[in-house]
């Protein structure tokens, strides 16, 4: 997928500002990525999920988490409550998804984005 230096100049570019986005928002960077590698680079779905994991777990949560912390602004007890759940919904979504067209999978990434959306504007505004 990096055939070009623009088309790599193009993702670094994206992923940097993905980054800043994630860590600002607290919202995995998967929200904001996958799309973008799919409507701007022409990933499948499921390609553009799997990047995302790859990419956006390790660094960008872990280094976005030890700001937060040094800030006192994580709960350490509900963090740790949720990882179980994180860690087998993630498997399962996992498997989930493999059974999915990338047409299905796309319409129902879009409507979950929708519905957070959606509900993050009514909820500010209701405030």
């Amino acid at each position: 997928m990096l055939e070009s230096p623009a088309r790599f100049g193009s993702i670094f570019g994206v992923a940097c500002v993905v980054g800043v986005m994630s860590g600002l928002f607290g919202v995995g960077g998967g929200v904001l990525l996958v799309p973008l590698l799919v409507l701007l680079f022409g990933f499948e779905q499921h390609r553009a999920q799997g990047t995302s994991l790859i990419a956006l777990v390790p660094p960008s949560g872990l280094l976005a988490f030890l700001v937060y912390y040094r800030a006192h602004e994580v709960d350490v007890q509900v963090g740790l409550l949720i990882i179980p759940g994180v860690f087998l919904g993630g498997l399962l979504g996992g498997k989930l998804a493999a059974r999915l067209s990338p047409q299905r999978m796309r319409i129902v990434f879009a409507a979950l984005l929708f519905v957070a959306g959606s509900w993050q504007v009514v909820s500010a505004w209701a405030k």
